[in-house]
């Protein structure tokens, strides 16, 4: 009786030195646990340059055995120089149709780098997409993801004091990991008539569609809806002083002759259209923060351009 306890006491001792579930990669680490290292986020989602900066605990480094299991162990390899000690961070995961998307902070001596990773819905490494980098406060790069899954990839470089080149890459995402660059999107000191407007040849028959205009760089653009109690709309503006911008783009309903209002689907982000003397006013009625900088909103008066 003693050899047979014994012996099960012995069978238990080999079982409990096991590998247990920990981030250093081993086998019986799985997928979900993997998962559960990134913060669960929804769309629309935006990494803005702020966010990027902000130091990561070295307890939360993602190991180069996990980094392999579940990405690929060539993560930054052509985006640092060769030999040198990159540390990889988790920082959002999110569900999208076709794909799901991983946000891995990567950083070096020299730069901080984001990538989105997409998986597919079995927990497959598809493809990545380098899509934020923070070399100095001159050259950054950061980006957003719209509820149509159409990743913007913004560039800001400042050539002198107050004046930046910009230059924005919209990408779609197929079920395989594939990118598509869609269109790009650049300005200098560029006018509101240079700006990139996705719904410029759609129909404005509609006594209150055009295109409305505020400075150099901002613009309203409305277009007619499927029905006459809807609109279509375009915002895009920039903030001279604060270098704040935002965009917005979706389908608004008239709530009375001259006003109209749109409420976004996905957050509870809202705006209110005021049209009057050749003019269209805009202003926030819910949280738009998914969709401009912290230090501006959806506001102000804009002049509506002469049909040529």
């Amino acid at each position: 009786m003693n050899k047979l306890v014994l012996a099960l006491l012995t069978i238990g001792l080999l079982a409990g030195c096991g590998p247990k579930k920990n981030k250093s990669g081993k086998d019986d680490f799985t997928f979900e646990d993997f998962r559960q290292l990134f913060a669960e986020a929804k769309l629309p989602y935006k990494l803005t340059p702020e966010s990027l900066q902000e130091k990561s605990s070295d307890s939360s480094m993602i190991s180069p055995e996990v980094l392999k299991q579940f990405l690929t162990d060539t993560l930054g390899k052509s985006d640092f120089p060769e030999g040198a000690t990159i540390k990889f961070y988790p920082v959002a995961t999110i569900d999208g149709a076709a794909v799901n998307y991983f946000v891995v902070k990567a950083v070096g001596k020299s730069a901080t780098t984001a990538y989105i990773c997409f998986l597919d819905k079995k927990g497959k490494y598809l493809n990545r997409l380098p899509a934020a980098k923070i070399e100095s406060k001159k050259d950054q790069h950061f980006f957003s993801i719209d509820t149509r899954q159409v990743i913007k990839v913004t560039n800001e470089k400042e050539l002198s004091p107050g004046n930046k080149s910009i230059r924005e890459d919209f990408f779609g995402v197929s079920e395989d990991g594939t990118t598509t660059l869609i269109m790009t999107n650049s300005a200098g000191d560029a006018a509101a008539g240079q700006l990139f407007n996705p719904i410029d040849t759609m129909k404005a028959a509609h006594k209150l569609s055009g295109d409305y205009l505020s400075g150099e760089n901002s613009i309203i653009s409305i277009r007619d809806g499927d029905d006459p109690k809807s609109f279509l709309f375009f915002i895009s503006f920039s903030k001279d002083k604060t270098g704040c911008k935002g965009e917005l783009s979706g389908t608004g309903r008239f709530t009375g002759q001259n006003k109209g209002e749109y409420k976004d689907k996905e957050t509870d982000c809202g705006i209110a259209f005021q049209f009057a003397g050749g003019r269209v006013s805009i202003k926030e009625i819910g949280g738009c923060g998914a969709y401009r900088g912290v230090r501006c909103f959806f506001e102000g008066s804009y002049a509506k351009k002469k049909s040529k």
